[in-house]
């Protein structure tokens, strides 16, 4: 019901240009996906450190963690690092899914053909981002990364499709049919 309230809000017709523009955001996406990528691995864990390191230091200022030297403190980051670089690609790959969704809305009236569109774009970039890896210094494939790249788009697809058939049901119930 959602999906379609869209669409009617809009009104698109078929063959406009302006249905274009919906698609925008993907690529914005895929091209801030695409620069990530291209980082080299030394940037990349740079990065991804730096996150690690403030993590650690709330977790040691709010009393989650005791941290009393350097090593310590390398330690702890070096342990979240890994979990943050993952939940980055999920963040990415959720947010690239809705953004696919969201410009595909107006290119097909059928809600199973614009999920299972989305997953495969989402899915086919995840692999095409993976290949891309390879020609970066330091950085490699990974079919792991491609999964979780994928669960992320998938993870973001059911929470959009929980909050459409919570709209039906909501319309539903109150006559709004």
């Amino acid at each position: 019901m959602f999906f379609h309230l869209c669409t009617g809000y809009i009104a698109l017709k078929r063959k406009s240009f302006k249905r274009y523009l919906f698609l925008l955001p993907a690529v914005f996406m895929m091209a801030l996906i695409f620069f990530f990528s291209s980082r080299e691995a030394e940037e990349s864990t740079e990065s991804s450190m730096l996150i690690a390191y403030y993590m650690v230091d709330a977790g040691d200022n709010l009393g989650f963690i005791d941290i009393s030297t350097p090593e310590e403190r390398e330690y702890y980051a070096a342990c979240v690092e890994g979990t943050i670089r993952k939940a980055a690609h999920m963040t990415e790959f959720g947010i690239l899914s809705f953004t696919v969704w969201f410009g595909l809305i107006f290119w097909t009236d059928s809600r199973k053909k614009l999920y299972i569109m989305t997953i495969a774009i989402c899915v086919f970039y995840a692999c095409t981002d993976e290949i891309h890896q390879i020609f970066v210094r330091g950085r490699y494939a990974s079919p792991v990364d491609v999964l979780i790249d994928s669960v992320g788009a998938v993870l973001v697809l059911l929470l959009i499709y929980s909050i459409e058939n919570a709209v039906k049901d909501s319309m539903y119930m109150s006559g709004k049919k």
